[in-house]
């Protein structure tokens, strides 16, 4: 008489089923650990490049190419003293228009000035331009366009700055007229405002001069001639 052995049979298959099982769950919580490390991993990589963003941006603001060899953005003259003795017109070629800026100033505490005065153009079209930096600008300048800029002591003792402002003009109604001048220079907190003078005929009066476009300035230099050559 024969007699099939099937319980023995049920203790093969039971244990090999339950090694997968096993298997299957160790691969299940494997496939988790990986998706928590995961996880994690960028978790932290957010954070320190949000870290690095914050630093960044609460860091001082570096300045553009066309700010290179402008101070800081601290100011470095913060106690000056600046006061406008004029903005009278340049003359210019049929599409372009200048200015000369003189302005007077001192400081309670000695300090150095240099670079480029910011320089925004108020317009009728309710817009302001903004001036770029040329060191070599139509009207005056530097005398060659790789010069080292002008530093300036500046001292209690009043003297005399000067600058430059050139852009393309024009004769139509197209373009808007630039309403006033605001100027803040290099190193100093004052922020002036002021209308280009036209001088004609021994009469000075306010110029509301046609901007098309291309606002520029030239670096601040001693004395009252816009130029540092």
């Amino acid at each position: 008489m024969t007699i099939t052995p099937t319980e023995l049979v049920e203790q093969v298959v039971m244990p090999g089923s339950a090694e997968l099982l096993i298997k299957e769950a160790r691969e299940r919580a494997r496939r988790r650990r990986l998706r928590w490390t995961t996880a994690f991993t960028l978790l932290i990589a957010a954070c320190l490049t949000a870290i690095g963003i914050v630093h960044y941006t609460s860091s001082p603001r570096k300045l553009s190419n066309s700010r290179s060899d402008t101070s800081a953005t601290v100011p470095t003259c913060p106690s000056a003293r600046v006061r406008l003795l004029g903005v009278t017109t340049l003359p210019g070629a049929a599409v372009s228009a200048g200015m000369l800026v003189r302005a007077a100033v001192s400081s309670s505490a000695t300090c150095t000035m240099g670079g480029f005065p910011i320089v925004g153009a108020q317009l009728t079209s309710h817009s302001t331009a903004m001036a770029s930096d040329q060191r070599l600008g139509i009207f005056e300048g530097m005398s060659k366009p790789t010069a080292p800029l002008p530093r300036l002591s500046i001292t209690s003792r009043s003297q005399v700055v000067s600058f430059t402002i050139d852009f393309v003009t024009g004769n139509g109604p197209v373009c808007p007229r630039i309403d006033s001048i605001k100027i803040s220079l290099p190193g100093s907190r004052e922020v002036l405002r002021t209308r280009p003078i036209f001088n004609a005929g021994g009469l000075a009066q306010p110029m509301r001069f046609i901007y098309c476009s291309g606002l520029q300035v030239t670096p601040l230099v001693k004395g009252a001639s816009g130029s540092g050559s």
